[in-house]
């Protein structure tokens, strides 16, 4: 019994920490999907608000395990049991389901680009703010290149698909030295590697999981064993 509730307390406290992780996990990945929420679409927003909000419950689930361990209070032990369960089966439902909408992502984000492309001169703050940020920060223009913008909007790409917002003409070629690169793979890129770090950050979290599912069960188990059910 003595082992096995020595495991159970140890891997609470690497499940608080693992709480902690996916909190900061989830709070990074939203902070910066923010930042291209108008032009990208709020998928990662959501999938790191669901990250968030299943740290906080793993902090709160690991120190009412710790109690109950501690105190050998059965019915908490329960409760954790309980509401690890839910987790696990929350975790696994949210895998699926990205799993399935994966395939759609490519061209949700194309479209989500193009739609905010007319806005992009309209004033919509955000947009404007969004799409220079996109662009200056990997030298791009466009979803393809600098053409979408007079096929998207009929009118010229704007100052931030050149180098330090300046498009002077070049004197050789009196040419506007915009971005040749398009962003949709930088977008997609970033898109992909936020959902993948939650996806794996939630995936080895699933496992473990499991694992103290098990040592949960052993505990409450020997815990009846020598005091009796309630």
């Amino acid at each position: 019994m003595r082992l096995h509730k020595l495991l159970f307390l140890i891997f609470l406290v690497v499940y608080f920490i693992a709480g902690l992780v996916l909190l900061i996990t989830g709070s990074v990945a939203h902070r910066q999907a923010s930042k291209y929420a108008e032009i990208t679409g709020s998928s990662i927003i959501s999938g790191a608000g669901f990250v968030i909000a299943i740290g906080v419950f793993i902090i709160v689930l690991s120190i009412l395990g710790l109690v109950g361990a501690i105190q050998n209070r059965l019915q908490l032990l329960q409760i954790f049991i309980g509401s690890l369960c839910i987790i696990i089966l929350l975790q696994l439902i949210a895998a699926i389901v990205g799993f399935t909408l994966r395939g759609k992502a490519d061209s949700k984000l194309r479209q989500r680009l193009t739609e905010s492309m007319p806005k992009y001169f309209q004033n919509d703050h955000n947009v404007v703010e969004e799409w220079n940020r996109l662009q200056q920060k990997w030298s791009c223009c466009g979803i393809n290149g600098p053409a979408d913008w007079n096929i998207t909007t009929s009118r010229a790409p704007p100052s931030s698909c050149c180098l330090n917002n300046v498009c002077t003409p070049l004197p050789t070629t009196g040419v506007l030295p915009y971005f040749d690169q398009g962003c949709y793979q930088y977008a997609n890129a970033l898109f992909y590697r936020y959902s993948a770090a939650l996806g794996g950050v939630s995936l080895f979290f699933f496992f473990v999981e499991i694992i103290g599912l098990i040592l949960a069960v052993v505990v409450l188990r020997d815990l009846k064993n020598n005091y009796g059910s309630v």
